[in-house]
């Protein structure tokens, strides 16, 4: 028990050291024989320590290089919708997008079942890179059916961060409810320099639809992103 204890502590010192930006993300740690001096204990403590940070995500191990502290993961445990945005907002993180775009285009088969319209039908193609204190985190592309817009001007859905908080803001439409699909992918060369990964890297992959007050689809968005970045958490409860 006592060397439990042991490990324990210096577990949680290490991570306040985190916390406090001691060691800022990005940073490598010091090594094993350096935090044996420090924390004036062996070796099999100082990994076990180690081993549980790791393991939790807060640490990684480079081989060649050391243990690097890793960039916080958004972190998501559905209850309510919220969009990209108000996730990091919640969590004390800076949202941001790049490499943004905004077109018109004709939706593909995939597309098309999931809009519920007509194959070829024009659609309004959005996507960016979105942010997270600056960082990649994830490829967003949101395809809305284009009539959802007649008479309005799209480049609207450009102003201001959030998506959904724009539809409802500019063209009153209110995406009440999303159903998400998961897999996993490997990065091609667009995905990898967009995210800073390399080529074959897996990413998660979320095929996302929005429905609005009504049932009625109007946003189908294709993501990819990060697994260092993001947790998504489910809780089931037995009925």
């Amino acid at each position: 028990m006592a060397a439990e204890a042991l490990y324990l502590k210096v577990k949680r010192d290490i991570a306040a050291r985190i916390t406090e930006g001691a060691w800022p993300p990005g940073t490598y740690i010091p090594s094993e024989p350096d935090l044996q001096q420090r924390y004036r204990v062996s070796r099999t403590t100082v990994r076990k320590a180690v081993e549980d940070l790791v393991n939790e995500g807060a640490l990684a191990i480079v081989h060649g290089m050391g243990t690097r502290v890793v960039a916080q993961r958004l972190s998501l445990t559905p209850a309510a919708l919220m969009s990209f945005t108000q996730m990091m907002i919640s969590q004390g993180i800076v949202p941001g997008r790049d490499q943004v775009e905004l077109t018109t285009d004709h939706a593909d088969a995939e597309v098309a079942a999931a809009l519920g319209i007509a194959p070829d039908a024009e659609v309004v193609r959005f996507s960016r890179v979105r942010l997270a204190d600056g960082a990649p985190v994830s490829m967003n592309v949101s395809y809305l059916p284009l009539e959802l817009f007649t008479g309005y001007d799209i480049q609207r859905l450009l102003d201001g961060q959030s998506l959904y908080a724009q539809l409802e803001d500019a063209f009153n439409l209110v995406v009440q409810t999303t159903e998400d699909t998961f897999g996993i992918a490997r990065a091609d060369a667009e995905a990898a320099v967009a995210l800073e990964v390399r080529p074959g890297d897996p990413l998660l992959i979320i095929a996302r639809c929005g429905f609005d007050k009504a049932e009625r689809p109007i946003e189908y968005s294709r993501i990819a992103i990060r697994p260092d970045r993001y947790r998504h958490t489910v809780t089931l409860r037995r009925k």
